[in-house]
């Protein structure tokens, strides 16, 4: 009986630390992500003040457009606007309508009998950015639309933010 005493005793001994392991590992782990994303939001303050505005992911988000819009607000000339947004690390392409798409849209316009339908001409100028964030068990990705009108000034912005869990 004392033998066994003592194999539970030492069992015992052996197995009681790895809960305690695992829960210290685990919680080195979360204060290490945890301090990976406020690192990078410290050194991106659009990126952070649009994350304070909409924590969560949406397909729009008016909250993080204004925060957008008092960095770069409607007027800003293209330039200035993508050069704001690279230096939050967001790159941006422009967006083509498919011809499709513009022809969908012109039957559909002339369906309707509207006799004010645009030319083809380019009138407005999209843009699309995008921007990668971490998140403590996801990747977010932060999208922003931006429109500019024929001078090259912005015109309309949208912002949304796709949380993308792994």
């Amino acid at each position: 009986m004392r033998k066994f005493v003592r194999v539970a005793l030492i069992a015992c001994l052996v197995v009681a630390p790895v809960p305690s392991a695992l829960f210290a590992a685990l919680w080195f782990w979360t204060w290490s992500k945890n301090s990976q994303v406020e690192s990078f939001y410290r050194e991106h303050p659009l990126l952070s003040e649009m994350r304070a505005r909409q924590p969560s992911g949406t397909n729009d988000s008016p909250p993080a457009r204004q925060a957008l819009l008092e960095i770069v607000p409607l007027g800003t000339n293209r330039e200035a606007a993508v050069a704001a947004l690279g230096k939050e690390g967001f790159v941006c392409q422009t967006v083509v309508e498919p011809v499709a798409d513009t022809r969908l849209r012109q039957r559909f316009l002339e369906a309707r009998g509207l006799t004010n339908i645009p030319n083809n001409n380019r009138t407005k100028d999209l843009l699309e950015c995008l921007a990668g964030a971490p998140a403590f068990v996801a990747y977010t990705t932060w999208i922003t639309y931006l429109e500019f009108d024929a001078d090259g000034r912005l015109s309309e912005a949208r912002v949304a933010t796709w949380t993308i869990f792994i």
